[in-house]
Protein backbone atom coordinates (compact mmCIF):
# COMPACT_ATOMS: atom_id res chain seq x y z
CA UNK A 1 0.00 0.00 0.00
CA UNK A 2 1.56 3.63 -0.35
CA UNK A 3 -0.23 7.06 -0.36
CA UNK A 4 0.10 10.41 1.10
CA UNK A 5 -2.31 12.59 3.53
CA UNK A 6 -2.60 16.12 3.74
CA UNK A 7 -4.41 17.62 7.07
CA UNK A 8 -4.33 21.18 7.00
CA UNK A 9 -5.56 23.16 9.83
CA UNK A 10 -7.23 26.52 9.70
CA UNK A 11 -5.60 29.67 10.34
CA UNK A 12 -8.69 31.72 11.49
CA UNK A 13 -12.06 31.57 13.14
CA UNK A 14 -13.88 31.04 10.33
CA UNK A 15 -11.77 28.42 8.26
CA UNK A 16 -11.95 25.03 8.62
CA UNK A 17 -9.48 21.80 8.42
CA UNK A 18 -8.86 20.09 4.95
CA UNK A 19 -8.36 16.71 4.48
CA UNK A 20 -7.29 15.56 1.49
CA UNK A 21 -5.81 11.69 0.72
CA UNK A 22 -4.84 9.60 -2.28
CA UNK A 23 -4.06 5.80 -1.94
CA UNK A 24 -3.56 2.85 -4.00
CA UNK A 25 -2.19 -0.90 -3.93
CA UNK A 26 0.04 -0.92 -7.19
CA UNK A 27 0.96 1.27 -9.42
CA UNK A 28 0.46 -0.52 -12.59
CA UNK A 29 -2.81 -0.82 -11.81
CA UNK A 30 -3.75 3.04 -11.34
CA UNK A 31 -4.02 6.21 -14.07
CA UNK A 32 -1.84 8.37 -11.12
CA UNK A 33 1.67 7.66 -11.30
CA UNK A 34 3.23 6.07 -8.96
CA UNK A 35 3.99 7.74 -5.18
CA UNK A 36 7.05 5.95 -4.81
CA UNK A 37 9.33 3.94 -7.04
CA UNK A 38 7.30 0.57 -8.02
CA UNK A 39 9.37 -2.16 -6.34
CA UNK A 40 10.14 -5.46 -7.60
CA UNK A 41 7.93 -8.34 -7.23
CA UNK A 42 8.90 -10.96 -4.88
CA UNK A 43 7.76 -14.39 -5.32
CA UNK A 44 6.42 -16.47 -2.77
CA UNK A 45 4.42 -19.22 -1.40
CA UNK A 46 0.73 -19.12 -0.64
CA UNK A 47 1.06 -18.40 2.79
CA UNK A 48 3.11 -15.52 2.62
CA UNK A 49 0.58 -14.14 0.03
CA UNK A 50 -1.85 -14.53 2.61
CA UNK A 51 0.52 -12.74 5.21
CA UNK A 52 0.78 -9.46 2.44
CA UNK A 53 -2.89 -9.44 1.81
CA UNK A 54 -3.46 -9.36 5.93
CA UNK A 55 -1.04 -6.60 6.20
CA UNK A 56 -2.72 -4.85 3.24
CA UNK A 57 -6.17 -4.92 5.28
CA UNK A 58 -4.69 -3.74 8.48
CA UNK A 59 -3.21 -0.65 6.41
CA UNK A 60 -6.72 -0.16 4.69
CA UNK A 61 -7.86 -0.12 8.09
CA UNK A 62 -5.59 2.27 9.56
CA UNK A 63 -6.28 4.19 6.82
CA UNK A 64 -9.84 4.28 7.07
CA UNK A 65 -9.84 4.52 10.49
CA UNK A 66 -7.57 7.93 10.20
CA UNK A 67 -9.71 9.45 7.29
CA UNK A 68 -12.80 9.51 9.56
CA UNK A 69 -10.63 10.87 12.64
CA UNK A 70 -9.40 14.00 9.87
CA UNK A 71 -12.78 14.28 8.77
CA UNK A 72 -14.28 14.61 12.27
CA UNK A 73 -11.26 16.75 12.91
CA UNK A 74 -12.44 18.87 9.76
CA UNK A 75 -16.33 19.31 11.22
CA UNK A 76 -15.10 20.28 14.99
CA UNK A 77 -12.22 22.35 13.89
CA UNK A 78 -13.90 26.13 14.75
CA UNK A 79 -14.59 24.55 18.09
CA UNK A 80 -10.71 23.82 19.01
CA UNK A 81 -9.57 27.14 18.25
CA UNK A 82 -7.99 28.99 21.30
CA UNK A 83 -10.06 31.89 22.85
CA UNK A 84 -6.20 33.28 22.17
CA UNK A 85 -6.74 32.77 18.83
CA UNK A 86 -9.82 34.10 18.26
CA UNK A 87 -9.35 37.78 20.12
CA UNK A 88 -6.22 37.92 17.56
CA UNK A 89 -8.82 38.59 14.34
CA UNK A 90 -9.96 42.12 13.85
CA UNK A 91 -13.72 41.15 13.02
CA UNK A 92 -14.18 38.92 16.67
CA UNK A 93 -13.46 41.82 18.96
CA UNK A 94 -13.99 40.99 22.54
CA UNK A 95 -13.89 43.15 26.20
CA UNK A 96 -13.95 42.08 29.57
CA UNK A 97 -14.65 43.75 32.85
CA UNK A 98 -13.10 42.96 36.21
CA UNK A 99 -14.61 42.32 39.09
CA UNK A 100 -13.00 44.65 41.57
CA UNK A 101 -12.79 43.67 45.63
CA UNK A 102 -14.89 45.20 47.74
CA UNK A 103 -13.35 47.23 50.33
CA UNK A 104 -14.98 48.66 53.77
CA UNK A 105 -13.11 51.09 56.38
CA UNK A 106 -15.62 50.52 59.09
CA UNK A 107 -14.33 47.49 61.19
CA UNK A 108 -17.50 44.41 61.35
CA UNK A 109 -18.00 42.20 64.03
CA UNK A 110 -18.91 38.36 63.68
CA UNK A 111 -22.93 39.08 64.14
CA UNK A 112 -22.64 41.95 61.73
CA UNK A 113 -21.36 39.75 59.11
CA UNK A 114 -23.52 37.26 59.65
CA UNK A 115 -26.52 39.75 59.63
CA UNK A 116 -25.09 41.68 56.55
CA UNK A 117 -24.86 38.23 54.84
CA UNK A 118 -28.42 36.93 55.34
CA UNK A 119 -30.04 40.15 54.90
CA UNK A 120 -28.34 40.83 51.84
CA UNK A 121 -29.76 37.14 50.48
CA UNK A 122 -32.98 37.85 51.76
CA UNK A 123 -33.01 41.17 48.88
CA UNK A 124 -31.83 39.36 46.49
CA UNK A 125 -33.84 36.25 46.90
CA UNK A 126 -37.14 38.30 47.11
CA UNK A 127 -36.53 40.81 44.67
CA UNK A 128 -39.89 41.77 42.08
CA UNK A 129 -37.52 44.30 39.76
CA UNK A 130 -39.17 45.07 37.25
CA UNK A 131 -23.80 39.93 17.39
CA UNK A 132 -20.58 39.48 16.49
CA UNK A 133 -18.46 41.00 19.24
CA UNK A 134 -18.23 40.91 22.52
CA UNK A 135 -17.65 42.66 25.75
CA UNK A 136 -15.84 42.08 28.65
CA UNK A 137 -15.88 43.43 32.22
CA UNK A 138 -13.53 42.59 35.19
CA UNK A 139 -15.32 41.26 38.53
CA UNK A 140 -14.54 42.56 41.99
CA UNK A 141 -15.37 41.42 45.66
CA UNK A 142 -15.58 38.58 47.73
CA UNK A 143 -17.70 35.62 49.67
CA UNK A 144 -16.05 35.75 53.04
CA UNK A 145 -14.50 37.11 55.15
CA UNK A 146 -15.16 40.69 53.73
CA UNK A 147 -18.58 40.80 55.05
CA UNK A 148 -19.71 41.57 51.99
CA UNK A 149 -21.08 38.46 49.82
CA UNK A 150 -21.26 40.24 46.25
CA UNK A 151 -19.17 40.72 43.37
CA UNK A 152 -19.24 44.33 41.63
CA UNK A 153 -17.60 45.76 37.90
CA UNK A 154 -16.88 49.01 37.10
CA UNK A 155 -19.01 50.61 33.92
CA UNK A 156 -18.50 54.15 32.58
CA UNK A 157 -21.73 56.02 32.35
CA UNK A 158 -22.57 59.11 30.83
CA UNK A 159 -20.74 61.80 28.69
CA UNK A 160 -18.07 62.48 29.60
CA UNK A 161 -18.02 58.93 31.12
CA UNK A 162 -17.63 58.79 35.19
CA UNK A 163 -16.56 55.30 36.16
CA UNK A 164 -19.26 53.65 38.85
CA UNK A 165 -19.12 50.52 40.63
CA UNK A 166 -22.28 48.15 40.12
CA UNK A 167 -23.44 44.76 41.71
CA UNK A 168 -23.62 42.42 39.16
CA UNK A 169 -26.85 40.06 39.43
CA UNK A 170 -27.77 37.67 37.03
CA UNK A 171 -31.37 37.82 39.21
CA UNK A 172 -32.32 41.18 38.17
CA UNK A 173 -33.75 42.77 35.24
CA UNK A 174 -32.57 46.31 35.61
CA UNK A 175 -29.71 48.21 35.72
CA UNK A 176 -30.13 51.21 37.95
CA UNK A 177 -27.53 53.53 40.01
CA UNK A 178 -28.01 55.71 42.92
CA UNK A 179 -29.21 58.80 41.39
CA UNK A 180 -29.05 62.83 41.31
CA UNK A 181 -32.26 63.91 39.98
CA UNK A 182 -32.28 65.33 42.16
CA UNK A 183 -31.72 62.67 45.08
CA UNK A 184 -34.79 62.31 47.57
CA UNK A 185 -33.26 59.73 50.22
CA UNK A 186 -29.65 58.02 48.49
CA UNK A 187 -26.61 56.07 50.02
CA UNK A 188 -23.47 57.99 48.96
CA UNK A 189 -21.46 55.15 46.95
CA UNK A 190 -17.80 54.96 46.08
CA UNK A 191 -18.10 57.68 42.88
CA UNK A 192 -20.91 59.85 44.34
CA UNK A 193 -23.85 59.93 42.58
CA UNK A 194 -25.16 59.47 38.94
CA UNK A 195 -25.76 62.47 37.60
CA UNK A 196 -28.00 62.25 34.45
CA UNK A 197 -27.80 66.00 33.65
CA UNK A 198 -27.13 64.86 29.59
CA UNK A 199 -29.41 61.85 29.80
CA UNK A 200 -33.02 61.39 27.86
CA UNK A 201 -36.02 60.72 29.82
CA UNK A 202 -37.66 57.53 28.77
CA UNK A 203 -41.39 58.13 27.44
CA UNK A 204 -43.48 55.64 29.11
CA UNK A 205 -45.34 55.34 25.77
CA UNK A 206 -42.34 53.39 24.80
CA UNK A 207 -42.75 48.95 25.27
CA UNK A 208 -39.74 49.11 27.41
CA UNK A 209 -41.89 51.32 29.91
CA UNK A 210 -43.77 48.61 29.69
CA UNK A 211 -41.41 45.49 30.23
CA UNK A 212 -39.96 46.87 33.19
CA UNK A 213 -43.42 46.89 34.74
CA UNK A 214 -44.09 43.34 33.47
CA UNK A 215 -47.53 42.98 33.32
CA UNK A 216 -48.11 45.46 36.30
CA UNK A 217 -50.28 48.87 35.79
CA UNK A 218 -49.05 51.92 35.58
CA UNK A 219 -49.61 55.79 34.42
CA UNK A 220 -48.55 57.57 31.36
CA UNK A 221 -50.97 60.66 31.26
CA UNK A 222 -49.02 63.40 33.27
CA UNK A 223 -47.58 65.76 31.31
CA UNK A 224 -43.81 64.64 31.48
CA UNK A 225 -44.35 61.57 30.23
CA UNK A 226 -41.18 59.65 31.88
CA UNK A 227 -41.35 55.87 33.18
CA UNK A 228 -40.85 55.59 36.84
CA UNK A 229 -39.74 52.42 38.12
CA UNK A 230 -40.09 50.56 41.66
CA UNK A 231 -37.95 48.01 43.18
CA UNK A 232 -39.26 45.97 46.24
CA UNK A 233 -37.00 43.54 48.07
CA UNK A 234 -38.02 41.02 50.62
CA UNK A 235 -35.74 42.70 53.65
CA UNK A 236 -37.97 45.79 53.10
CA UNK A 237 -35.79 47.66 51.00
CA UNK A 238 -36.53 49.38 48.11
CA UNK A 239 -35.44 51.32 45.17
CA UNK A 240 -37.44 54.20 43.30
CA UNK A 241 -36.40 56.03 39.82
CA UNK A 242 -37.31 56.93 36.25
CA UNK A 243 -35.81 55.41 33.10
CA UNK A 244 -33.38 57.63 30.78
CA UNK A 245 -31.04 56.71 28.14
CA UNK A 246 -27.32 57.69 28.46
CA UNK A 247 -24.39 56.95 27.01
CA UNK A 248 -22.46 53.86 27.65
CA UNK A 249 -18.75 53.68 27.03
CA UNK A 250 -16.91 50.31 25.88
CA UNK A 251 -13.64 49.20 25.05
CA UNK A 252 -13.36 45.94 22.86
CA UNK A 253 -10.23 44.46 23.20
CA UNK A 254 -9.31 44.53 19.60
CA UNK A 255 -8.89 48.35 20.98
CA UNK A 256 -11.74 49.71 19.69
CA UNK A 257 -13.82 52.20 21.77
CA UNK A 258 -17.00 52.71 21.51
CA UNK A 259 -19.98 54.69 22.97
CA UNK A 260 -23.94 53.83 22.37
CA UNK A 261 -26.86 54.08 24.21
CA UNK A 262 -28.72 52.27 27.33
CA UNK A 263 -31.57 52.59 28.93
CA UNK A 264 -30.75 52.51 33.04
CA UNK A 265 -32.57 53.36 36.32
CA UNK A 266 -32.24 56.26 37.96
CA UNK A 267 -32.67 55.57 41.35
CA UNK A 268 -33.39 58.71 43.52
CA UNK A 269 -35.51 57.04 46.09
CA UNK A 270 -33.95 54.56 48.44
CA UNK A 271 -35.17 52.62 51.15
CA UNK A 272 -34.07 49.69 54.24
CA UNK A 273 -30.44 48.61 53.22
CA UNK A 274 -30.23 50.29 50.38
CA UNK A 275 -30.32 53.73 51.65
CA UNK A 276 -27.44 53.25 54.39
CA UNK A 277 -24.34 55.06 53.78
CA UNK A 278 -21.66 54.61 52.85
CA UNK A 279 -22.26 52.22 50.62
CA UNK A 280 -19.52 50.33 48.37
CA UNK A 281 -21.24 50.12 45.77
CA UNK A 282 -23.24 52.83 43.32
CA UNK A 283 -26.14 50.58 41.72
CA UNK A 284 -26.99 47.08 40.26
CA UNK A 285 -26.37 45.83 37.06
CA UNK A 286 -29.09 43.74 35.86
CA UNK A 287 -28.07 40.81 33.78
CA UNK A 288 -31.16 38.27 33.44
CA UNK A 289 -32.72 37.63 29.84
CA UNK A 290 -35.10 40.30 29.91
CA UNK A 291 -35.11 42.41 26.90
CA UNK A 292 -34.53 44.96 29.93
CA UNK A 293 -31.16 43.90 30.47
CA UNK A 294 -27.72 45.15 29.44
CA UNK A 295 -26.52 42.52 27.26
CA UNK A 296 -29.97 41.86 25.72
CA UNK A 297 -30.11 46.43 24.73
CA UNK A 298 -26.76 46.04 23.32
CA UNK A 299 -27.55 42.39 21.47
CA UNK A 300 -30.10 44.83 20.02
CA UNK A 301 -28.44 46.66 18.67
CA UNK A 302 -25.81 44.15 16.77
CA UNK A 303 -22.50 45.10 19.47
CA UNK A 304 -22.35 41.48 21.05
CA UNK A 305 -24.31 38.69 20.96
CA UNK A 306 -26.74 37.92 24.09
CA UNK A 307 -24.64 35.80 25.55
CA UNK A 308 -22.83 36.63 29.75
CA UNK A 309 -20.84 34.62 31.41
CA UNK A 310 -18.73 35.38 34.58
CA UNK A 311 -15.76 33.96 36.30
CA UNK A 312 -15.53 34.46 40.06
CA UNK A 313 -12.20 33.91 41.26
CA UNK A 314 -12.19 32.04 44.86
CA UNK A 315 -9.47 32.65 48.10
CA UNK A 316 -9.26 35.82 50.03
CA UNK A 317 -8.28 37.71 47.03
CA UNK A 318 -11.43 36.97 45.48
CA UNK A 319 -12.41 39.05 41.97
CA UNK A 320 -12.59 37.72 38.48
CA UNK A 321 -14.24 39.11 35.21
CA UNK A 322 -17.55 38.92 33.40
CA UNK A 323 -17.83 39.05 29.76
CA UNK A 324 -20.58 40.16 27.03
CA UNK A 325 -20.46 38.25 23.62
CA UNK A 326 -19.81 34.58 22.64
CA UNK A 327 -16.20 35.04 21.70
CA UNK A 328 -14.75 33.80 25.09
CA UNK A 329 -17.04 31.15 25.71
CA UNK A 330 -14.89 27.83 25.05
CA UNK A 331 -16.20 25.81 22.33
CA UNK A 332 -14.25 22.07 23.71
CA UNK A 333 -14.98 20.95 27.49
CA UNK A 334 -18.43 23.28 28.31
CA UNK A 335 -21.04 21.26 30.85
CA UNK A 336 -24.40 22.33 29.32
CA UNK A 337 -28.18 21.96 30.50
CA UNK A 338 -31.25 24.03 28.91
CA UNK A 339 -32.60 26.91 30.18
CA UNK A 340 -36.15 26.04 31.83
CA UNK A 341 -39.09 28.13 31.04
CA UNK A 342 -38.20 30.31 28.12
CA UNK A 343 -39.17 32.90 27.12
CA UNK A 344 -41.64 33.26 30.05
CA UNK A 345 -38.76 32.91 33.22
CA UNK A 346 -36.40 35.69 32.91
CA UNK A 347 -33.96 34.05 35.33
CA UNK A 348 -31.28 31.77 34.70
CA UNK A 349 -33.36 28.24 36.05
CA UNK A 350 -32.54 24.82 34.99
CA UNK A 351 -33.87 21.76 35.98
CA UNK A 352 -31.95 19.68 38.84
CA UNK A 353 -32.19 15.30 38.68
CA UNK A 354 -30.55 14.48 41.96
CA UNK A 355 -27.93 15.60 44.28
CA UNK A 356 -25.00 13.18 45.84
CA UNK A 357 -22.64 13.30 48.10
CA UNK A 358 -19.24 11.12 47.86
CA UNK A 359 -21.52 9.14 45.73
CA UNK A 360 -24.20 8.32 47.86
CA UNK A 361 -27.74 9.41 46.46
CA UNK A 362 -29.46 12.31 48.58
CA UNK A 363 -32.97 12.52 48.61
CA UNK A 364 -34.02 16.23 46.66
CA UNK A 365 -37.66 16.36 47.04
CA UNK A 366 -40.33 15.19 49.28
CA UNK A 367 -42.89 14.58 46.63
CA UNK A 368 -42.47 11.54 45.50
CA UNK A 369 -43.26 12.11 41.67
CA UNK A 370 -40.41 14.90 41.98
CA UNK A 371 -37.38 12.60 43.60
CA UNK A 372 -37.03 10.74 40.41
CA UNK A 373 -37.90 13.45 38.25
CA UNK A 374 -37.18 17.34 38.67
CA UNK A 375 -36.69 19.89 40.82
CA UNK A 376 -35.92 24.01 39.19
CA UNK A 377 -32.85 25.38 40.39
CA UNK A 378 -31.46 29.21 39.82
CA UNK A 379 -27.96 30.11 38.84
CA UNK A 380 -27.77 33.70 40.76
CA UNK A 381 -24.59 35.80 41.03
CA UNK A 382 -26.73 38.39 43.52
CA UNK A 383 -27.15 35.84 45.77
CA UNK A 384 -24.49 34.66 48.41
CA UNK A 385 -24.75 30.99 49.20
CA UNK A 386 -26.37 28.11 47.92
CA UNK A 387 -29.97 27.77 49.12
CA UNK A 388 -32.15 24.37 49.07
CA UNK A 389 -35.64 23.30 49.46
CA UNK A 390 -36.32 21.81 53.46
CA UNK A 391 -35.80 18.12 52.41
CA UNK A 392 -32.62 18.55 49.65
CA UNK A 393 -31.20 21.27 52.34
CA UNK A 394 -31.97 18.67 55.28
CA UNK A 395 -30.44 15.40 53.53
CA UNK A 396 -26.51 17.67 52.34
CA UNK A 397 -27.03 18.59 55.96
CA UNK A 398 -26.83 15.47 57.42
CA UNK A 399 -24.06 14.17 55.02
CA UNK A 400 -22.55 16.79 55.49
CA UNK A 401 -22.71 16.40 59.63
CA UNK A 402 -21.85 12.50 59.32
CA UNK A 403 -18.81 13.42 57.22
CA UNK A 404 -17.46 16.17 59.79
CA UNK A 405 -18.19 13.47 62.83
CA UNK A 406 -16.22 11.05 61.18
CA UNK A 407 -13.66 12.96 60.23
CA UNK A 408 -13.11 14.25 64.01
CA UNK A 409 -14.73 17.73 63.58
CA UNK A 410 -16.69 19.24 66.68
CA UNK A 411 -19.68 21.48 66.29
CA UNK A 412 -19.48 24.75 67.13
CA UNK A 413 -22.74 26.46 68.14
CA UNK A 414 -20.78 29.82 69.91
CA UNK A 415 -19.75 30.69 66.39
CA UNK A 416 -23.24 32.31 64.40
CA UNK A 417 -21.20 33.19 61.31
CA UNK A 418 -23.55 30.67 59.88
CA UNK A 419 -25.98 28.23 61.17
CA UNK A 420 -23.72 25.24 61.08
CA UNK A 421 -20.44 25.39 62.33
CA UNK A 422 -17.50 22.94 63.36
CA UNK A 423 -13.75 23.19 64.83
CA UNK A 424 -11.21 21.21 63.91
CA UNK A 425 -8.02 19.93 65.32
CA UNK A 426 -6.69 23.46 65.30
CA UNK A 427 -7.54 26.62 63.45
CA UNK A 428 -8.38 27.17 60.09
CA UNK A 429 -6.86 29.33 58.15
CA UNK A 430 -7.71 28.83 54.54
CA UNK A 431 -10.67 26.98 52.56
CA UNK A 432 -7.94 24.27 51.36
CA UNK A 433 -7.61 23.17 55.08
CA UNK A 434 -10.56 21.51 55.09
CA UNK A 435 -10.91 19.51 51.97
CA UNK A 436 -9.14 16.59 53.64
CA UNK A 437 -12.53 16.54 55.81
CA UNK A 438 -15.15 16.53 53.28
CA UNK A 439 -16.19 14.96 50.18
CA UNK A 440 -17.63 16.56 46.75
CA UNK A 441 -21.34 17.66 46.51
CA UNK A 442 -22.49 16.60 42.91
CA UNK A 443 -25.50 18.52 41.25
CA UNK A 444 -26.93 16.41 38.15
CA UNK A 445 -28.84 17.82 36.17
CA UNK A 446 -29.35 15.08 33.68
CA UNK A 447 -28.36 15.20 29.90
CA UNK A 448 -27.32 11.34 29.93
CA UNK A 449 -27.71 10.59 25.94
CA UNK A 450 -25.53 8.43 23.48
CA UNK A 451 -23.28 11.40 22.18
CA UNK A 452 -23.18 13.68 25.57
CA UNK A 453 -21.58 12.71 28.98
CA UNK A 454 -23.84 13.47 32.53
CA UNK A 455 -24.65 17.60 32.80
CA UNK A 456 -23.10 18.16 36.45
CA UNK A 457 -21.52 20.50 38.56
CA UNK A 458 -19.40 19.46 41.11
CA UNK A 459 -18.56 21.15 44.07
CA UNK A 460 -15.71 20.44 46.12
CA UNK A 461 -15.27 21.33 49.64
CA UNK A 462 -14.64 25.10 48.59
CA UNK A 463 -18.47 24.62 46.52
CA UNK A 464 -20.28 24.89 49.92
CA UNK A 465 -18.02 25.84 52.71
CA UNK A 466 -16.11 28.90 54.02
CA UNK A 467 -14.15 29.43 56.95
CA UNK A 468 -14.95 31.75 59.69
CA UNK A 469 -12.84 34.51 61.40
CA UNK A 470 -12.45 32.15 64.08
CA UNK A 471 -10.72 29.28 62.33
CA UNK A 472 -13.80 27.10 62.07
CA UNK A 473 -15.64 25.87 59.02
CA UNK A 474 -19.07 26.85 58.10
CA UNK A 475 -21.53 25.06 55.60
CA UNK A 476 -22.21 27.34 52.58
CA UNK A 477 -25.44 25.75 51.98
CA UNK A 478 -29.11 27.36 53.85
CA UNK A 479 -32.45 26.08 54.06
CA UNK A 480 -34.83 27.99 51.64
CA UNK A 481 -37.68 27.82 53.83
CA UNK A 482 -36.05 30.75 55.78
CA UNK A 483 -36.44 33.28 52.51
CA UNK A 484 -39.53 34.21 50.21
CA UNK A 485 -37.95 32.37 47.08
CA UNK A 486 -39.53 32.34 43.64
CA UNK A 487 -37.85 28.77 42.80
CA UNK A 488 -37.03 26.48 44.54
CA UNK A 489 -33.20 25.67 44.88
CA UNK A 490 -31.12 28.75 44.35
CA UNK A 491 -26.96 28.52 43.64
CA UNK A 492 -25.24 31.24 44.62
CA UNK A 493 -21.81 32.97 44.56
CA UNK A 494 -20.18 30.29 46.99
CA UNK A 495 -21.06 27.79 44.80
CA UNK A 496 -19.86 29.10 41.16
CA UNK A 497 -16.62 30.42 42.69
CA UNK A 498 -13.65 28.26 40.25
CA UNK A 499 -16.05 28.13 37.86
CA UNK A 500 -16.57 30.14 34.33
CA UNK A 501 -20.26 29.95 34.00
CA UNK A 502 -21.92 30.88 30.97
CA UNK A 503 -26.07 32.25 30.20
CA UNK A 504 -26.56 31.46 26.29
CA UNK A 505 -29.80 33.29 25.72
CA UNK A 506 -29.03 32.79 21.93
CA UNK A 507 -29.56 28.91 22.74
CA UNK A 508 -31.14 29.43 25.83
CA UNK A 509 -28.35 27.40 27.70
CA UNK A 510 -26.15 26.85 30.98
CA UNK A 511 -23.18 25.86 30.92
CA UNK A 512 -19.63 25.63 33.20
CA UNK A 513 -16.36 24.75 33.23
CA UNK A 514 -13.49 24.75 35.80
CA UNK A 515 -11.24 27.72 35.20
CA UNK A 516 -8.32 29.91 37.13
CA UNK A 517 -10.21 32.70 37.62
CA UNK A 518 -7.22 34.83 39.64
CA UNK A 519 -6.01 34.45 35.39
CA UNK A 520 -7.73 37.04 33.52
CA UNK A 521 -8.26 36.31 29.74
CA UNK A 522 -5.09 36.83 27.11
CA UNK A 523 -6.51 41.00 26.77
CA UNK A 524 -6.03 42.13 30.31
CA UNK A 525 -7.63 45.50 31.79
CA UNK A 526 -4.03 47.87 30.95
CA UNK A 527 -5.31 49.45 28.26
CA UNK A 528 -9.25 49.54 29.44
CA UNK A 529 -7.98 51.42 32.57
CA UNK A 530 -5.47 53.44 30.31
CA UNK A 531 -8.24 54.72 28.24
CA UNK A 532 -10.34 54.97 31.05
CA UNK A 533 -7.81 58.18 33.00
CA UNK A 534 -7.48 59.76 30.09
CA UNK A 535 -11.17 60.05 29.60
CA UNK A 536 -11.92 61.00 33.13
CA UNK A 537 -8.59 63.71 33.16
Amino acid sequence: MRGVMVISMPTDGDSKAVCAAVWHQDPSQMHLPALLPPQPAIAGSSGRSFLRRRRRMTKVMGFLIMLIFAILLGLRAPNLLTTEHQQENEDKRVHVYTLYPKFTTVPIKMTQIRRTLLERDLSRLGKSSVGNHSVRFHVGGNIYPDGYLLYYMALLLGSPPKLYFLDMDTGSDLTWAQCDAPCRNCAIGPHGLYNPKKAKVVDCHLPVCAQIQQGGSYECNSDVKQCDYEVEYADGSSTMGVLVEDTLTVRLTNGTLIQTKAIIGCGYDQQGTLAKSPASTDGVIGLSSSKVALPAQLAEKGIIKNVLGHCLADGSNGGGYLFFGDELVPSWGMTWTPMMGKPEMLGYQARLQSIRYGGDSLVLNNDEDLTRSTSSVMFDSGTSFTYLVPQAYASVLSAVEKQAKQSGLLRVKSDTTLPYCWRGPSPFQSITDVHQYFKTLTLDFGGRNWFATDSTLDLSPQGYLIVSTQGNVCLGILDASGASLEVTNIIGDVSMRGYLVVYDNVRDRIGWIRRNCHSRPTKTSSQFVSQVTSLLT
